[in-house]
């Protein structure tokens, strides 16, 4: 390349130049990376590293410090420049189930901590799952086909029960029709030996039918045993001393033979009919007339009798019992229908008797004559 000389001081705009520059007496072309550095007024340019500050200094921010503890670094220096590394991260903790990873710096990865077999810490699309359970069920029909389920698969149980042959016994039929099948007791029981209730303090009974003309029948049944009469009344006292028991009634009611034909009873229902029989001696020739009543109380007293005394819807219980024209001995019956009873209340039976003279008319039982009965029975509703 041909030098170039004899240049001259002067303002340019701009030196357009695509070779070197070099500087000084000796023509020092420079090193890479020099720059031309100004020495001052009048003296000559060199080749040099540039030495000085620059425009916008460098602030130290967090965490980042200077070696030479200035706040600001502007280039006039050579400086080191000191990162501090401070671990901000929470103290984390594996639990049961639960791994944590290091991936680096602050960053921790978190996961299931699955063992494979039961549990699966990724069944698809980064998620946990269930394979199995622990433990399997395992299920066994009638016919001896056993199904495991463990929760891996989808399972159908179906229980099939081949022991479907039924038979009924005695008085037992089974119909097939129904879903489920249903068994049944026969409307008629046939072939039976014997039929025994319970012996506990609860009642038993036998109920027939009981709709209007068509009554259970009874047939074959042995009531002759001792265990099977049935009284027709539902009580029966009898009077019959071994020695005379003989009373004269006066012209007053008074409870006959000292209260030895005194009874009580619960009524089961509304009505009942009471009967008095008696022997009446009569010693006169002139004859007496006999009275009888029912009182509700040992009291002589009429508010005493029956009806008045238990505010029943009978008559009133007072009534003729027996006239005689001369000295008769007669056997007596008195019956007395009681209507307006409530059922479960107990009511109490004083049969008194008395004479329109105070001499002469007797009552006896016992001994020779015959005994004294006050009964009760009940009447159906269709026949009174």
């Amino acid at each position: 390349m041909s030098s170039i000389t004899g240049l001259k001081t002067g303002k340019f705009t701009s030196i357009d130049n695509s070779g070197e520059i070099r500087l000084g007496n000796t023509l020092n072309p420079g090193t890479t990376g020099q720059a031309i550095i100004s020495n001052g007024l009048q003296q000559p340019v060199t080749w040099g590293t540039p030495v000085g500050h620059i425009e916008q200094p460098l602030t130290m921010g967090t965490n980042v410090t200077l070696s030479s503890g200035n706040p600001t670094y502007d280039g006039s220096v050579a400086e080191t420049i000191n990162a501090t590394d401070t671990n901000t991260q929470l103290n984390l903790t594996e639990g049961n189930g639960i791994t944590i990873t290091n991936t680096g710096g602050l960053n921790r990865t978190i996961a299931l901590n699955a063992d494979g077999v039961t549990l699966s810490d990724n069944v698809g699309s980064g998620q946990a799952g269930v394979l199995k359970v622990p433990n399997t069920l395992q299920i066994t029909d009638s016919a001896g086909t056993s199904i495991t389920y463990d929760g891996s698969v989808a399972r159908t149980i179906t229980i099939n029960d081949n022991d479907t042959t039924y038979q009924g016994g005695k008085n037992i039929s089974i119909d097939t029709t129904t879903n489920p099948d249903t068994i049944n007791l026969d409307a008629d029981l046939t072939n039976i030996d014997s039929i025994t209730f319970t012996s506990t303090s609860g009642s038993t009974a036998l109920t027939g039918n009981n709709y209007p003309q068509n009554p259970t029948t009874m047939t074959n049944f042995d009531l002759t045993d001792t265990t099977n009469i049935v009284s027709p009344y539902f009580f029966h006292d009898v009077y019959d001393p071994a020695s005379l028991d003989s009373d004269l009634l006066s012209t007053s009611y008074n409870n006959i033979f000292s209260n030895n034909l005194f009874n009580s009873f619960t009524a089961k229902q509304t009505a009942v009919a009471i009967e008095l029989r008696v022997y009446n001696a009569q010693t006169s020739s002139f004859g007496r007339t006999t009275f009888a009543r029912l009182n509700g109380s040992s009291s002589t007293l009429s508010s005493a009798e029956f009806t008045t005394f238990y505010s029943t819807g009978g008559r009133n219980t007072t009534r003729t019992l027996h006239q005689a024209d001369e000295s008769d001995d007669v056997y007596l019956t008195m019956t007395w229908y009681l209507t307006g009873l409530t059922i479960g209340n107990t009511y109490n039976l004083y049969p008194q008797m008395r004479s329109t003279s105070s001499s002469s008319n007797f009552i006896r039982a016992g001994g020779s004559n015959a005994p004294a009965i006050l009964r009760g029975y009940y009447l159906p509703s269709a026949g009174v």
